[in-house]
């Protein structure tokens, strides 16, 4: 029975795969990258939370926005999927989720907007507690930064825990989208039991190469994002055709 790729072999899959398909890959990623920041600042970026009102409508906004960006990441998974299985691929493909189950991709952005606003909330509420500490006493309290970092530590562990659960979801969707997205969010979370530490461990190779992109001025980082999300599908890839001798996904 074949095992598993470790991240070396995934890595090697992805440069494979990846030859020829740079322009293609780092042009779609910029205007990906470029669609997000108009949106996110004309929209978020709008709103100056400093009510109780105001913050209600600035996360309503932001699980909104992050809601429609699932669109978006349909198109991203269908684009380095064609990658993976050596399919021919273009700067569009990341508008493919706009004709091609858009309600589903929405869907299964659900778990992962409301993880980024939970784990949003207490940071700002603890981060005015903070400041307003600060300000009466004069000095930072040793005991509220503490709590501060701690929590922030936690959503941020909890963060990551659903990512990794439901980061199969919009590959599953180009695979098979006759399936609900419920059928398809329980599929990841399947595909992901006792295989999120190696996509984990998969995530964090990448650093080393990030921290790189960002000391060159940040332009690299877009070839570092094409090769770490290629890399992601060629995980995928591999999953599926390993689980698919055991049992059907």
């Amino acid at each position: 029975m074949r095992q598993l790729k470790n991240t070396t072999a995934l890595k090697a899959t992805a440069r494979e795969r990846l030859l020829g398909h740079y322009g293609t890959t780092i042009s779609a990623i910029i205007l990906y990258r470029f669609i997000s920041f108009m949106i996110i600042n004309f929209i978020i970026g709008s709103i100056i939370p400093n009510t109780l009102l105001s913050y209600l409508v600035y996360f309503a906004a932001t699980i909104l926005v992050n809601l429609f960006f699932g669109v978006f990441e349909s198109g991203i998974a269908y684009l380095f999927m064609n990658i993976v299985y050596g399919q021919s691929v273009s700067v569009a493909d990341i508008f493919h989720g706009f004709k091609n189950h858009p309600d589903k991709a929405i869907v299964l952005q659900i778990p992962l907007a409301v993880m980024d606003t939970l784990t949003m909330i207490p940071i700002q509420v603890l981060s005015v507690i903070l400041a307003t500490n600060a300000k009466l006493t004069g000095n930072i309290d040793s005991q509220v930064t503490i709590a501060v970092i701690a929590v922030i530590a936690i959503l941020a562990i909890v963060n990551i825990y659903v990512r990794l659960t439901f980061s199969q979801s919009y590959y599953i969707l180009q695979d098979f989208p006759e399936k609900s997205a419920t059928s398809i969010l329980k599929t990841s979370m399947k595909l992901m039991r006792g295989n999120k530490g190696r996509l984990l461990l998969l995530y964090l190779s990448f650093i080393p190469l990030g921290l790189i992109g960002m000391l060159a001025c940040f332009i690299p980082l877009f070839w570092v994002t094409a090769y770490l999300t290629t890399s992601d599908a060629a995980f995928y890839q591999d999953l599926v055709a390993v689980k698919a001798q055991n049992s059907n996904i």
